[in-house]
């Protein structure tokens, strides 16, 4: 009887200290107060950039005017806000007090009911899932805090933006993708990057801005694989099915055995699939490979392909292997945006090559825009 009392006396403590902060009225800054302390910092730090000759005095001014329509809209809404909060308070305090005493009074009964409280507890370490991406979080907080500071680091912008691909923050990574063309030019990578990045934020919808950037790609580098690829996309959301579907397919002839060409085969296998494409060739070992990989959700078909791409560099790495081998996992890296990989896997590749391959890994790391790491 001691143990229960014991339990009901927590439980509602437990209640009475959750609810507490309906009890009582928010002490911290608010959001306005916090923005013009921003403000203030923005200031001193434009003050420093003209000092530095990093921006004009016409640049200063109109960033000025921005932060203060930003300023002048947070305290409209804050305005509203609190009107809101203080018609709803007394509101608030009543089911604040409805729930501190309803909440024990139903759940301690349904635990009586439903639980089980003998069975032993569960090892933390059987709860930790594996494969965080705590770290890859706090190296962003770094490179975030970086770039607040240093805008017109392209590095930085061009680092971080394959990450915010990795973790679905395309609109981030698209931010990312057009400081780094403002600051350092238009290239085709940069140019198909940005389409992608575009692309995946509109859930696969190709826009305008996406457009515009992926046939400049294609433009500047007619054999870049990823802009022709979502051009081919493009071309099947203007209603051009055949048009998508022989851009696809020339694209697919051209390309190495790797996760690029498995992406496109398994576009053209979901057309086939639709009576739009003709069949593959009879006996065509893809087939069975790319009908599987098309069939699986987007993550996890990144997940395979990646794992695929991730064999085949053990591989290589504890076998060796042709040229043509080395090639497609350096590819294969550069389409799946870890170019410091593909750099490693072209220091690599020397070191095992030798002289006799030279020529064509120079040929190719010119075409990818890579410079080979220490292996």
């Amino acid at each position: 009887m001691t143990l229960w009392l014991g339990i009901v006396v927590l439980t509602f403590g437990a209640a009475a200290l959750a609810l507490r902060p309906l009890l009582r009225p928010p002490k911290d800054k608010s959001s306005l107060d916090h923005a013009i302390q921003f403000y203030e910092a923005r200031r001193l730090e434009l003050d420093r950039q003209v000092s530095a000759g990093l921006i004009s005095e016409s640049e200063r001014t109109a960033s000025e005017a921005e932060q203060a329509r930003r300023l002048l809209a947070l305290a409209r809404q804050q305005q509203v806000e609190e009107e809101q909060k203080t018609g709803s308070a007394r509101r608030s305090k009543i089911a604040a007090l409805l729930l501190l005493v309803g909440l024990p009074v139903l759940s301690i009964p349904l635990y009586l009911r439903t639980g089980t409280p003998d069975m032993p507890d569960q090892p933390i370490a059987s709860r930790v899932t594996p494969g965080s991406d705590a770290e890859m979080q706090k190296a962003l907080q770094r490179i975030e805090l970086h770039l607040a500071s240093n805008p017109n680091d392209a590095r930085g912008f061009e680092a971080i933006a394959p990450a915010y691909m990795r973790l679905g923050r395309y609109q981030d990574a698209a931010f990312a993708f057009r400081r780094v063309i403002a600051i350092s030019g238009e290239t085709p990578d940069r140019l198909a990057n940005l389409g992608e990045a575009l692309i995946a934020s509109q859930n696969g919808i190709v826009n305008a801005e996406a457009r515009e950037a992926i046939q400049k790609a294609v433009a500047l580098d007619p054999d870049l694989g990823k802009a022709r690829f979502y051009l081919a996309i493009a071309t099947e959301q203007d209603g051009d099915i055949p048009g998508a579907i022989r851009k696809l397919t020339e694209l697919s002839a051209s390309l190495p055995e790797g996760p690029g060409k498995m992406r496109v085969e398994s576009e053209l296998d979901r057309f086939r699939a639709e009576g739009k494409a003709p069949p593959r060739p009879t006996g065509d070992p893809q087939s069975e490979a790319g009908r599987a990989l098309s069939e699986l959700p987007p993550d996890e078909r990144a997940r395979a392909i990646e794992g695929m791409v991730d064999g085949l560099a053990a591989r290589l790495a504890q076998q060796g292997g042709s040229l043509d081998e080395w090639q497609r996992l350096i590819q294969a890296r550069v389409v799946l945006n870890q170019r410091e990989k593909a750099a490693e896997s072209l220091a690599k590749a020397r070191k095992a090559l030798g002289e006799s391959a030279a020529v064509e890994l120079d040929r190719l790391a010119a075409a990818l825009d890579l410079k080979a790491a220490n292996p």
